[in-house]
């Protein structure tokens, strides 16, 4: 094992004993999980940076964090970083005889990135987002249940310890479009600069 995936298997190590195994709640704030389908992995990260910006009532990009907002506005300092990030968008807003109102439904996209002191994973996936209200004022809260999730890029040394999963979360969040922009800025850098995970191949007739 080299040296590069041993230390991102200790961050990872560190992350899920220190987060535990369980759904964690933050004062009302948020609480989430990522269980994963492959392996006897679960995230469940503390949300200390919660903040959202919307340009319009039917749409949101919404950024959950364990890291402060200095790290998560500065890219060499999130790149150095251990914790998690998580960049949700509401493409649709919900709305009972239009739009689906079901956990099966796909009113999202999420990101979630995992860092790990140089050496970073990419999670991408959909699902359904549950809006407490409309993200037109200061503050917009939510539900994401279920949420199908895989890993599709990441850096060299980057150890994969789930695979593809599940997340579900619930937040509170204050709105910030500086932060939510310089965030989706750094995070389409790591984006960028990953190495894509090359799709299962599939099987043929003869195979």
């Amino acid at each position: 094992m080299t040296r590069a995936v041993l230390t991102v298997v200790l961050a990872l190590f560190i992350l899920i004993t220190q987060f535990g195994c369980r759904l964690i709640g933050v004062g009302g704030g948020g609480r989430g999980e990522f269980i994963s389908d492959e392996q006897p992995t679960k995230l469940a990260p503390r949300f200390l940076t919660r903040v959202f910006d919307s340009a319009d009532n039917n749409s949101a990009d919404i950024v959950l964090s364990d890291l402060d907002r200095e790290t998560l506005q500065d890219r060499e300092a999130m790149d150095a970083a251990v914790g998690q990030v998580i960049l949700a968008r509401m493409f649709i807003a919900p709305k009972a005889g239009r739009t689906p109102i079901e956990p099966t439904a796909c009113t999202v996209t999420l990101r979630y990135i995992v860092l790990a002191g140089g050496e970073y994973g990419i999670y991408a996936g959909g699902g359904f987002l549950l809006p407490g209200d409309r993200p037109a004022g200061s503050r917009f809260k939510g539900r994401i249940l279920n949420a199908t999730m895989r890993l599709v890029s990441s850096s060299a040394g980057f150890k994969d310890l789930i695979g593809s999963g599940r997340m579900s979360l619930s937040f509170s969040a204050a709105r910030d479009p500086e932060t939510v922009g310089r965030v989706i800025r750094n995070t389409d850098f790591l984006a960028f600069s990953a190495i894509p995970v090359p799709d299962y191949p599939l099987l043929s007739a003869d195979d």
